[in-house]
C-alpha cells in the first residue's frame, strides 16, 4: 500500500469515526423533528478534530504524514 493512500484512508477513517460519534450525541440531544444542526453540527465538530493531510516535498521524495490540532508534531508514515 502507498503511503499517500495510507494517509488518506487514515485521515478518512478518523473523519468517519468522529463523524459517526458526534452524530450519535447530537441526535440524543436534538430528539423529535429533523433539523440542520443534527448534521451541520458533527460535520463541522469531525473536520475540526480529525488530522489533516501533511505532505513535505524532501529531495529525496515527498514525506506523507497526518497532523492533528492536539499536537504540533507531524506524525509521519513509513
Amino acid at each position: 500500500m502507498s503511503l499517500k493512500l495510507k494517509m488518506y484512508l487514515i485521515t478518512s477513517l478518523s473523519y468517519l469515526g468522529m463523524f459517526l460519534i458526534c452524530w450519535t450525541i447530537t441526535s440524543a440531544l436534538f430528539t423529535g423533528e429533523y433539523s440542520v444542526w443534527s448534521t451541520f453540527i458533527p460535520v463541522m465538530v469531525a473536520y475540526v478534530l480529525s488530522p489533516k493531510p501533511h505532505v513535505v516535498e524532501a529531495q529525496s521524495g515527498n514525506q506523507y504524514g497526518v497532523k492533528s490540532i492536539f499536537s504540533k508534531k507531524i506524525i509521519r508514515l513509513k
